[in-house]
């Protein structure tokens, strides 16, 4: 059976007021829920076009790296039995 790659990447954002929340919650020590929020909304965005594209997973990955203040790449890859 035949295999091929597959990498599918997102960049999500938000915006100031929120990222101002975030640094407040980030002093007091609470969770950064507007950045959890965010890195869900990418891996939401990808598991559509995964299911769209009706493809069979081997295996994958994600790898979320941070682009700017409030800015991050969300990268899936893996592979499609064919």
């Amino acid at each position: 059976m035949e295999t091929k790659q597959i990498t599918i990447t997102k960049v999500v954002s938000k915006n100031f007021i929120i990222d101002f929340v975030s640094k407040f919650q980030n002093i007091v020590g609470l969770n950064l829920t507007s950045y959890e929020k965010m890195i869900q909304k990418g891996i939401s965005q990808i598991e559509e076009e995964v299911k769209q594209r009706q493809t069979k997973l081997k295996w994958f990955r994600y790898e979320i790296s941070q682009l700017s203040n409030g800015a991050m790449a969300i990268m899936f890859y893996g592979e499609v039995e064919e």
